[in-house]
Formats: structure tokens, sequence, C-alpha cells
């Protein structure tokens, strides 16, 4: 059995409180916004909570990184690759099925991402660091490229991430418009396998300087749209340098900057030892991620909405029904552990995959 590493499933687990509250915020709140500027003086403490949610694809992204760089060092032969990132894959297309308030069946997401990124892994690992930070930098940027051939929205909503009407099809949704399209999150499935390979090679330090050199690089992007440059603001270029604060679609420039937050988070949660408070707290959620992923959508975004509870919870009901949520999600997961997390979907994966 392969021997757990208890940062990155703590850090897994940090990601699904992030993604949890964030989703519940979106479909519980009867609050009504489309502007950060415009509802934060009103509602600081809700919108803050939200934007911190647009952490965890970042974190999830570069943790399947990780683990794809660790099966490597065990000699994982490609077929395993293969179908544990087709597990994947098809737990995404099974979500759309499940979900179909916020999903269409071609739609692609998160899990689709991941899974497609696991499938090419055994392609990514021959490269070197040299090769991989400069291809990583690349994606980042070229989905501004591609937005301003395809004329994309600044700005999407379900409704186009989800349509198949337009020309390339499920294609186009996969490669550019969908939810998390691969151009450019596959960026941060690099950046994990990046970040394993300098914790072996004792260079943690490399982790913490990228993470820092990434965050400013974005910043200086929005620095240079904010203030308002016509070569920044107009013209062919201007979606490398455009920032808007929503992952639909994500600018390069907002994504240089998460995928400095999401090294960043790596590089602190190395330091965390095996039996600490974070590692107690929160790594049996970590191996329960894809569980949780399928039981709160599943659960407030269809079930609640069917039950007439949708986005008409003022903020304080909704964060009470946040707070529960974790510590259900916290009780449950550590209970869950006790029992080898039997009927999980992550040990149907095991069994499928035959990954122990």
């Amino acid at each position: 059995m392969n021997k757990r590493i208890p940062y990155i499933d703590s850090l897994r687990g940090l990601a699904v409180l992030f993604m949890v509250q964030q989703h519940l915020i979106a479909w519980l709140w009867d609050k009504k916004w489309i502007s950060y500027s415009i509802t934060f003086p009103e509602h600081p403490v809700m919108l803050s909570l939200n934007f911190a949610g647009n952490f965890a694809a970042p974190i999830f992204i570069l943790l399947a990184g990780t683990g794809a760089a660790l099966l490597e060092e065990k000699r994982t032969r490609k077929t395993e690759y293969f179908r544990r990132g087709l597990f994947i894959l098809l737990c995404g297309y099974a979500l759309n099925i499940l979900s179909p308030h916020w999903f269409r069946p071609g739609s692609w997401y998160v899990l689709h991402t991941i899974g497609f990124s696991i499938i090419i892994a055994p392609l990514l690992l021959r490269f070197k660091n040299s090769y991989l930070l400069p291809l990583a930098v690349l994606i980042i940027i070229i989905p501004g490229f591609i937005r301003t051939w395809l004329q994309t929205p600044l700005t999407t909503g379900n409704s186009f991430m989800n349509d198949l009407s337009r020309g390339g099809g499920i294609l186009r949704l996969a490669l550019a418009e969908g939810h998390f399209p691969i151009f450019p999150w596959i960026a941060f499935f690099i950046a994990g396998i990046i970040c394993c390979r300098w914790i072996k090679a004792g260079r943690r330090g490399h982790i913490l300087y990228s993470a820092a050199l990434l965050f400013i690089s974005g910043t200086i992007l929005k620095g240079l749209y904010n203030y308002g440059y016509f070569f920044a603001t107009g013209g062919k270029f201007f979606r490398l340098f455009v920032f808007t604060p929503y992952i639909y679609p994500a600018s390069p420039s907002l994504v240089f900057i998460l995928t400095g937050i999401a090294m960043a988070f790596f590089y602190l949660f190395t330091f965390i030892k095996k039996n600490s408070l974070p590692v107690r707290v929160t790594a049996s959620t970590g191996r329960l991620s894809l569980t949780w992923f399928f039981i709160h959508i599943v659960l407030f975004n269809e079930i609640f909405r069917l039950a007439g509870i949708h986005r008409n919870l003022p903020a304080a009901g909704t964060l009470l029904i946040i707070t529960a949520t974790f510590v259900s999600i916290l009780f449950f997961s550590s209970r869950w552990g006790s029992w080898g997390y039997r009927f999980s979907i992550e040990q149907l994966m095991r069994r499928t995959v035959k990954l122990q």
C-alpha cells in the first residue's frame, strides 16, 4: 500500500472546504450580485469567502500533478495513469448527468481537466523542469489569444459554458470555453509536477520563490490594465492584461496570481508534521475529496433546489448552513476513515484502477 503524505491530504481537505463554502454561497444566498467592487462594501465577509473559493480548483489540480509525479517514483505503468485518468474523466461526465441544473452532458468541468491531465501525465513527466516551467507559462498566456480569436466574452455564465452549438462543440469547451478548460488549467497540473520534483530534490525554497514571482507577474499585468495603458486595455493583446476576479473565464493575470497562491499553500503545508492539528482536522476529508465533491453538489444544488431552498436564505442563514456543513464533513470524514473509507468513490477508484 502506498504511504500517504499527510500534508498533501490535509491541503486537499482544505481545498474541499474552500470549494464547499463558495458553492453554498452561490446556491443558498439570496443576494443577487454581479460585481465585487459594488457589493463588497455591503457584504465584505460573504464576498471574501466567495473569492477564497477560487483557490479550490487550483489546489486540486496542482495536487493531482503532484500525485502523478509521486506515482512516477513508484514506476507506475502508463496504463495505470490511463485507467486512473479515465476513471476521473468518467466521474466528470457522471456528475454532468447527476447535476442537470448546473451542467449538460457535454460540459467540461474540473474533473474532466484533472482526468485528461492524468491520462497525458506520462508524456509530461518525460520533460525536465527546465522545459515544463516555460510550457506552463505559455499555457497560461495562450488562452488570451485563443479567446480573442473566438471572441469569448470577458465573463461567461453556465449557459455559455455549457453551449455545444458553437463551432467546435465539445472540443471548444474542453480547450477554451468550458468551466475549467485545458487551457489554461493544465498549467496547475504541471506546477504540481514541478513542486513535487523540487521537494524530492531538497529545493523547497524554489516553490516559494516561484510562487512569489508568479503572483507578482499577475499583479503587474493587472496593474498595467487598471492603469489604463492602451496596449493593456485594447488591441490584440489586451486579454493578456485584463483582470476580472472571476474564473469563468480565468484571465492570464488571474491565473498567474492563483498559481502563485496555490504554490504558496503547497509550500506552507510541506512544513506540517504528521500528527499536527491541520492533519488531524482535514486529512481524512482530503482522502474523500472526490466523494464530497459529488455529495455536496447533488445535495445542495439538486436536492435542496427541489426542496425549494435555492438562493432564498439571508447571509446569516447561509453562513450557519456552511458552518454546519463544515462540521459534518470533518466529523463524518474522520469516522469514515476509521471504517477504511468503505463505499467511497475513492475506494471504488482504487479497486477499479488497482492502485493501492
